[in-house]
């Protein structure tokens, strides 16, 4: 049979394509394995470093591979905890790397989305492993959002569109339809044009359709914005020179010891909570029996020894003896907190109450108005007094730390007035003070 000579060469095209696409497939799954082998020795800085440099080179089995570590493999976990929840027994999970590799979440984060919206364009056929590393680092976006900051999240949203921006005309293009769609990175129509007209005069044909789609319901103030921004556009510098010189990453480390620092006086103030709100909240979870007479006897520690055990049950990571361990009878200041937390979410006005107080005054949680208000309204509703004086005096003089909360006089009369109806008589000398005394003026 005969064949034409142009049918030749194309067939020749596509085998070589074909070669080189296969070529570069088994190259980077490889280069993948090289980190993975590095790992299981123990050589994580290894692992890690050869992870980075292929995936900086394109291979998303490494992407993935760096999100698992730096998040402390959070979507294995939350994959056993919804097992745990349906009562099917979780696989035996490999040790976490944090023991070894401390958590990044912002890290994590900008690994995750780089391989959930990697391009496979370039190799036209992807391997079932490179499929599923996608598939599962766009499970796990959520998780890793969960346990982060806002900021942290725009940090590590950041640095991965920087990423994008530091690649081929193609990925250009690829971070505008992230933009566009709000997918990776939060949505924003003008940095989508900005992208896309980039791409388009780099020669990315895919750009210019979608520059037009998207003009089509922009307003003029987005497109003048964008062709600004397209103007005013340099290509980011490599990540090296992002971060902080070392004598500002000294100032950070200092930073976070004082906080530190900060966080063990608050905790300290939370393990002189009375026995006898322990005993309440205890009784309020199933754990404790007797009577709430603020004595810590035999009965109140068993009581405790039940609810730490409670906290570790389902940890498939421990052995039995390591979960009894943990059954000491005496609170840690942590374990207080979530004692609290836990009794306060089972409706628990007292609980509730202490709760509230924790956050307006940033004891063992973070100072927040907004939260503490929400509890201790939740305790005012089953009408306990001291949550309607607490909201008095929160609304009288504000709140400072995270979700501020104004003064309010009228609230905060509203509150000492049902405080003083239920009984509980200072509320009354607040009231009447407040009519002479001008709302403070948070700092």
């Amino acid at each position: 049979m005969t064949v034409s000579v142009g049918l030749r060469r194309t067939l020749q095209c596509a085998a070589a394509v074909t070669a080189l696409a296969l070529a570069i497939a088994g190259s980077a799954s490889a280069n993948f394995e090289l980190g993975q082998e590095a790992f299981k020795r123990g050589q994580y800085d290894i692992a890690i470093d050869t992870w980075k440099k292929f995936a900086e080179a394109g291979d998303i089995r490494s992407k993935k591979a760096l999100g698992d570590v730096f998040s402390d493999n959070i979507c294995s976990q939350r994959e056993a905890e919804r097992m745990a929840a349906k009562g099917v027994t979780p696989r035996s999970l490999t040790p976490p790397p944090s023991k070894v590799v401390p958590v990044d979440n912002v890290e994590a984060l900008k690994w995750y989305i780089l391989a959930a919206h990697h391009d496979f364009s370039v190799i036209a056929n992807p391997t079932a492993d490179e499929v599923r590393a996608q598939v599962v680092a766009n499970s796990c976006l959520p998780y890793v959002r969960e346990v982060m900051t806002t900021s942290e999240v725009r940090t590590a949203e950041d640095r991965a569109a920087k990423t994008f921006e530091r690649g081929s005309p193609r990925d250009l293009y690829n971070l505008g339809l992230m933009f566009q769609r709000g997918a990776g990175v939060s949505k924003d129509n003008t940095k989508a044009l900005m992208l896309f007209e980039l791409a388009k005069t780099k020669g990315v044909g895919e750009a210019s359709q979608a520059f037009e789609k998207l003009e089509q319901i922009t307003d003029a103030g987005e497109e003048k914005a964008a062709r600004e921004m397209v103007l005013a556009w340099q290509p980011p510098l490599p990540e090296l020179y992002d971060k902080n010189p070392p004598h500002l990453q000294e100032l950070e480390r200092l930073r976070k010891e004082l906080n530190e620092l900060r966080n063990q006086d608050a905790l300290q103030a939370v393990s002189d909570i009375d026995v006898e709100l322990i005993q309440r909240a205890l009784k309020a979870l199933g754990f404790y029996f007797g009577a709430a007479d603020n004595k810590m006897g035999p009965d109140t520690r068993a009581a405790i020894r039940r609810f730490q055990y409670s906290l570790v049950a389902r940890d498939t990571e421990m052995t039995e003896e390591e979960k009894e361990a943990v059954r000491t009878g005496v609170l840690t200041a942590k374990q207080t907190v979530e004692l609290v937390k836990l009794a306060a979410k089972s409706q628990h006005p007292m609980s509730q109450y202490v709760y509230g107080i924790m956050h307006a005054r940033g004891v063992g949680v973070v100072q927040n108005g907004a939260e503490a208000v929400k509890w201790l309204q939740d305790a005012a509703d089953a009408d306990l007094a001291l949550a309607h004086y607490a909201l008095g005096v929160i609304y009288r003089d504000g709140t400072t730390g995270l979700n501020e909360v104004e003064p309010n006089k009228v609230e905060a009369a509203k509150h000492f007035a049902k405080a003083y109806a239920l009984g509980y008589k200072p509320a009354g000398d607040a009231l009447k003070l407040l009519e002479f005394e001008a709302p403070r003026q948070s700092d």
